[in-house]
């Protein structure tokens, strides 16, 4: 295989579960693809950390404090798309709000 990059693009239904490994199996059977194995891909994802910012404006310092909250409590990408965690790189970004 050329040195580069290669895009798959895989679509997911509503009510599907995604498991991105699972789905990679397949598009791996491509001649592009043929020596890649997706049980040892590195996957990057990008992670935000919201910060209420201190100087007033916009929405109520509490409104930003409980949006930060709720969004720690979401659900992380890795297991949304069903990446193994051993293999999951997050890159993160601190955004005031």
């Amino acid at each position: 295989m050329e040195a580069g990059l290669t895009r798959v693009v895989l679509k997911f239904g509503f009510m599907e579960r995604s498991d991105v490994t699972a789905a990679l199996f397949p598009a791996c059977q491509h001649s592009l693809l043929r020596d890649v194995d997706p049980v040892s891909l590195t996957y990057y994802l990008r992670r935000e950390t919201v910060t209420p910012a201190e100087q007033a404006g916009g929405m109520a310092r509490w409104r930003k404090a409980l949006y930060a909250a709720m969004l720690l409590n979401a659900n992380r990408s890795a297991s949304y798309y069903g990446l193994p965690l051993a293999q999951v790189v997050e890159i993160g970004l601190e955004v005031q709000i």
